[in-house]
Order: structure tokens, then sequence, then C-alpha cells
């Protein structure tokens, strides 16, 4: 299924709903279906849309109703739908009635809806996985933590209150990790850290940290007068962390009726009390912490998956669907020219053997891409450390039109490296609405990746047609002047050309200057040069993401190639070299060690230290990117950059005929 998750939350948040919007995309593709976040849903096919927030997602609910008036819709319900939203807002109710189904996260919550809608409620508990064990924060105190940002709702300030009134010999010490979402909270929360030793405020930190300073905890304190049923809860289960909860239904929902540490919401001297007997009651500390043990498999991963397996299964089955089916099996104006498996193994295995038996040892970046490897990428596009797709989207979404303005009618459109095509599609709808048909040539080594995004472009764009070619870009230059008889415009978007040195970056695009025709254009996204710690942390995120996509080029090796790499045993180094211009990555050995590839019959010896490069990143000044297009035989005809001027697209073309 291609599913659309619609969360109000922005790429890059770390609010709960966007934390909760990137757990499901996570589970809906390890139950295989192609998946994409949006703010907001505006146009295209899918299979399904999520839409979380009633109240807020309602123009995605409205219009994806309007347009697939067939097609399954899940309104996924939080804290403030259920408990403000539904009962003030006709536009929320309205939601309640367009969604084919509705998911609340704790059994509460159904008795919250209109009774008119209650029959499509699904209870689905947010899980959470278990964090690394790690020290207590402070051996001597007793650490409690607020998880949350400060908002009214969260009654953000209510334990550094209740900490005040603790006897002198308390030991606790409230840990309050969160972002201030206004001016007047940051002030009142640097105020409060300063009057009162007991709290101390962190502010937002990245998402490991937050749960590693939960799981280092000896209580979590959940101060919310709503929730619908907050992820913090799970996190607090998972980790083994008792709770002091404030007594709301979205709470009780998941905790029961009978939990014996909960407080009224609002009341400083009860929760004050609550955590004082938590500390010096042995026995009290110990209930606490058997009843949220008994809950842990509500919250487990694997439960999660199944409900969300089974809710897939049912909205299936519905007629609807069958008929979609049907409709898909349609002929389509699909054509996919297949380098071959064997061949694309073969040169894997070549290319693994000469990078590991050279000194110093590398693996092409173009290996990164299977499965897992083109999932993580999609990952590491939504981390905000890494700006450069978020940066190039906007030129395009800002300059679509008037980059097909500047082609002639008639144009192609030609992509190296196209992956899952999300930024494409705003070029393809300026070009189709400048033409009435529009060729697509992608290009791209994952075979899967093409099937994938060409089956969703044919569904959302009538008059387009598709000739992809499975294979290296050498394979897609070697079939293109067969492929594009008339003008084309070639993509080469995402900075790929940094991939290559400056002087092979040349070569390549002069490789295509002996392709192109007077009114033939190339369409280049290319990185600027900007201070070393923004890169670094752009290729070395927070959340180690990178990390795992770098070391899955190990886990690649090992699946395919029978190797036994032992990958947590290197580790991810990135670092930007200011003269060269150019991030590198590597994977380090961590000890001395031997690594044996079976179907190489090839031990290689790694030392303490060596490396393997995997990438280099190259960025360019301004200047440096007229001299690379010089160098090609070409001009920078227009360029385009973001309003933080961290990303170029550029518009080359072939040198203007002598006057």
């Amino acid at each position: 299924m291609r599913v659309c998750i619609a969360t109000p939350a922005p790429a890059g948040s770390r609010a709960g709903n966007r934390v909760t919007a990137l757990r499901w995309a996570r589970i809906l593709r390890d139950l295989g279906h192609r998946v994409v976040l949006q703010q907001e849903y505006r146009e295209g096919r899918y299979d399904l849309l999520v839409a979380l927030h009633a109240g807020r997602s309602f123009p995605s609910v409205e219009r994806f109703r309007r347009l697939h008036p067939d097609t399954p819709l899940v309104v996924a319900l939080t804290g403030t739908d259920l408990y403000e939203g539904i009962r003030t807002s006709r536009l929320a109710r309205r939601s309640l009635e367009l969604a084919s189904c509705l998911v609340v996260l704790q059994p509460l919550g159904v008795a919250e809806l209109p009774e008119s809608v209650r029959e499509k409620a699904r209870v689905i508990y947010q899980s959470a996985e278990q964090p690394r064990a790690g020290p207590p924060v402070n051996a001597r105190a007793f650490p409690v933590c607020v998880l949350g940002h400060l908002r009214e709702v969260k009654d953000p300030f209510r334990t550094a209150l209740a900490a005040r009134l603790l006897p002198p010999a308390s030991r606790i010490r409230v840990l309050h990790v969160g972002a201030a979402l206004s001016a007047e909270m940051e002030k009142q929360a640097r105020g409060e850290a300063d009057r009162n030793r007991r709290y101390r405020w962190l502010g937002e930190q990245p998402r490991w940290k937050a749960l590693r300073i939960l799981g280092q905890s000896r209580l979590l304190a959940l101060t919310s007068r709503m929730e619908g049923g907050a992820n913090v809860v799970s996190e607090a289960l998972a980790a083994s962390v008792p709770i002091a909860a404030s007594r709301i239904p979205g709470s009780v929902g998941i905790l029961g009726e009978g939990y014996p540490g909960y407080f009224e919401a609002g009341d400083t001297e009860g929760l004050s009390a609550l955590l004082a007997r938590a500390e010096g009651d042995a026995e009290f500390y110990c209930t606490l912490q058997a009843w949220c043990e008994g809950l842990r498999s509500l919250v487990e991963p694997a439960r999660e998956r199944r409900s969300w397996e089974t809710l897939l299964k049912d909205l299936d089955a519905e007629p609807h669907r069958r008929e979609r089916r049907g409709a898909a099996q349609r002929p389509e104006r699909f054509t996919l020219i297949d380098a071959g498996e064997e061949q694309g193994q073969a040169a894997f295995a070549r290319d693994v053997r000469d990078g590991l038996t050279r000194s110093p040892k590398s693996l092409p970046c173009r290996y990164f891409y299977d499965r897992e490897g083109s999932r993580l990428f999609e990952e590491i596009c939504e981390l905000p450390e890494y700006y450069l797709p978020a940066a190039e989207r906007r030129i395009l979404q800002a300059r679509a039109g008037e980059i097909a303005s500047l082609l002639s009618r008639g144009t192609a459109l030609v992509e190296l490296g196209s992956g899952s095509a999300a930024k494409t599609r705003m070029l393809i709808g300026a070009l189709l609405r400048r033409q009435e048909t529009l060729r697509y040539v992608p290009v791209d080594i994952s075979r899967a990746a093409l099937r994938e995004s060409c089956r969703g472009l044919l569904n959302d764009y009538p008059a387009l047609e598709i000739v992809a070619v499975a294979g290296d870009y050498e394979e897609g230059l070697g079939r293109l002047k067969s492929l594009v008889p008339g003008p084309m415009l070639v993509l080469w978007l995402g900075s790929n050309v940094g991939n290559l040195d400056r002087v092979e970056a040349a070569a390549f695009l002069r490789r295509i200057r002996l392709l192109m025709s007077a009114g033939d254009r190339i369409l280049v996204g290319i990185d600027l040069r900007k201070e070393s710690a923004l890169l670094e942390k752009a290729y070395d995120d927070s959340r180690g993401v990178t990390a795992r996509f770098n070391r899955n080029l190990l886990v690649r090796i090992n699946r395919e190639l029978g190797g036994d790499f032992p990958v947590e045993a290197f580790h991810h180094w990135a670092l930007y070299d200011p003269r060269a211009g150019r991030v590198e990555m590597r994977l380090v050995s961590t000890r001395p060690q031997p690594v044996r590839i079976q179907q190489l019959g090839l031990e290689v010896r790694f030392e303490a230290g060596e490396t393997i490069h995997t990438e280099d990143s190259y960025k360019y000044s301004l200047p440096e990117i007229e001299t690379l297009a010089a160098t090609a035989g070409l001009r920078v005809e227009r360029r385009w950059l973001d309003e933080g001027r961290l990303f170029s697209v550029n518009l080359l073309a072939l040198p203007k005929p002598p006057p």
C-alpha cells in the first residue's frame, strides 16, 4: 500500500504528534508498505491516509475524502481532540464522520467519542523501545524526570512547586526535559531554576538523550491536565520507571483505575506527598514499580505492530479495496530496462573485493541503497540536522513553474538517482501544466525504489509515460539518446554531484554535455560550503541514524556475500575538511580483528583504528560552481538559493553561440 501520514507537527519537531507519526511510519514500512509523511495532504493518489489530530488535520481529511471518496482514511485522536476539540469544533467532528476508522490511544478514549462513530474506533497503545541502561544521573539523589514541552496544558511547573514543599532532608531532584514554547515559559523556567535548588530545567534535548535521562530516573512525574494517551507513559513503562500521574482519563486508560500513583490534577500538596512517599517508603515504591512492570506488555513494539497489521487487513477486506485492486491490474504506461540481478550482484562482489584489498580500504557509496539503506536514508531526510533535502525542496517548490517556463514544450524529464522521486513531482506537475504529455526516464540502482516510485507516479499523473533504467549512471547515459529523441531536462538532485571529486564531477557533466542539443538543460542540486560544525552534525546526527546507515554497508556484505563483520565493532566517523571542501565518512575498526567473506574466499585483517572510506561529500562556493560548469563546457544559466543560503539549485545550459 501507498500510505500518507498527515501530522500538523513539522519535520524536525519533537512534538508528540511527530514522534507518533514517525513511529507509525516505521511500523508500516516494516510491514512492507510505502509511507510518506506530510504536514498536510494536498494531492496524490494513496491507498490510505492516516491523519493525526481531527481538528488541525481537517483540511487534509476533507481534501483526501473529496478527491478519493472510496479510499480508506484513518483519523487518530490526540488529547486536545478527545477532551476539547470534538466538543467545541464542528470541523473536528466532521473529521470523525469522514473517517473510515478512528484510532484512540487508550480504551477510555472510546467513551469520549459521539455514539454515532464509536463503532469505527480502534485502540492502539503507543509502544516504546526499552532504553539503554545507564548509571543514575546522581547516585546520591532521587531523580524525578519531567518529560514534555512547556505548555499550559502540561501544567509544566507543578512538579517544581511540589518539590519546594519537601522536607530539607529529601534527596529528590527534578530534571525537566522539554522546550519552552514561548518567551514567557522560558522566563518562568529559568526563574524557577534560579530560586529552586531541587529543580533543573534542561531545555529541549535530542530524543535519545531525553530517554536516557528518563531511564536513569527513579520516577516520572506526569502533571498534564489533558492527554489522549501520553507517549511518555509508554516510554516510562518500557524503561521500568514508575509514574506519579495526574488523575486524568488519558492516564487512567493506560495505568488502570486502581493505580496507587495518582494525584489530582493541579494539586501541588498531593503531588508533594506522593513524591515524598515514593522516596521514603520502600514498600510503596516497590508497589508502584511492580504495577508498572505488569503493564510493560501493553507498550511492546510487537503489540503495536500487530494492531496496525490487523487494522490494515480489516480495511483491505472492505469492498472498495477489492475494486481498487482490480483497477490497479490494468496495464500501465511503464517500461523497466533492467541491467539484471546477476550483473548487479557480480559488480557488488567485485567492488567489495577491490575496495577491501586496497590500502587504504574503501567501499563505493552507491551500495548504501539496499532496502534497509533506502529506508534509513528516508529517516535521515527527516532529521533536523540534515538540512539538505528540506532546503532543496523549498527551492523547487518556489521555482518549479519558473524552471518549466525556461524549457521547450515537449521536453522529457531524465533523473539520475531518482530514489522516491518525491521532489521530482514538483517538476512533473509544473511541466504537465505546460504540455499535454511527459516522458519521464528515471535512472536508479535500486529496482525496488524504481518500481515503487513509478507505480505511484503513474497513479497520480495520467499523462505520464515512464521508461525506467535500473542501473548506475553510466547505464542510464548509455541509453539516453535512444530513450529521449527530443529536448530533455536532466535532473541530478540531492547534491549527488558531491559524491564525486571535483575532477570526476566535471568529467561526468562533460559526458552529459556530449549528449545535449541546444534546447537541453541540466538541473543540479549542489550543497554550499559552510561552517564545519553545521556540516558535521548533518553527517553525524544525534540519534545515530547516519551511523546505522553507514554500518548497513557491512550488514549488506554479511547478508549478500556471507561476511562475518562484527558490525558494532566499527565506529561511524564523519569529518569536514575545509581546505578540500568535503565531508569524509568512514567506518573505523575499534579493535584488531579478522573478517571473512565466504563468497569471495577472502579474509581481511583490520588493525585497531583502521578505516574503511565509504563516502565523500564535496561542498562548493558559488565561484566553484561556475568553474565546475565551465570545465564541463557548460554555463550556469540560472541559480536559486534557499533563504538561509545553505543550498543551491543550478540550471546548466550549453554555451551561447558567438555573435
